[in-house]
């Protein structure tokens, strides 16, 4: 599980895990993070944790 917060903070937004509905199991990790392309964006996690990770594309006031 990523918990921890990343050291370098540069353009993170948000982060935090993502839990299954009573709380009990850890389903991956939600990051939002200010980033120049999606694999900048993705280097926020460590891959080898995750099947997938999913980017997209987000700003203030919602997705364009």
């Amino acid at each position: 599980m990523d918990d921890t917060v990343p050291a370098d903070r540069s353009g993170l937004i948000a982060y935090g895990p993502l839990l299954s509905d009573d709380g009990s199991a850890w389903l991956g990790t939600a990051a939002l993070v200010q980033a120049p392309d999606p694999t900048a964006a993705r280097s926020i996690l460590t891959p080898t944790r995750y099947a997938e990770v999913e980017v997209h594309n987000w700003r203030f006031g919602g997705r364009r």
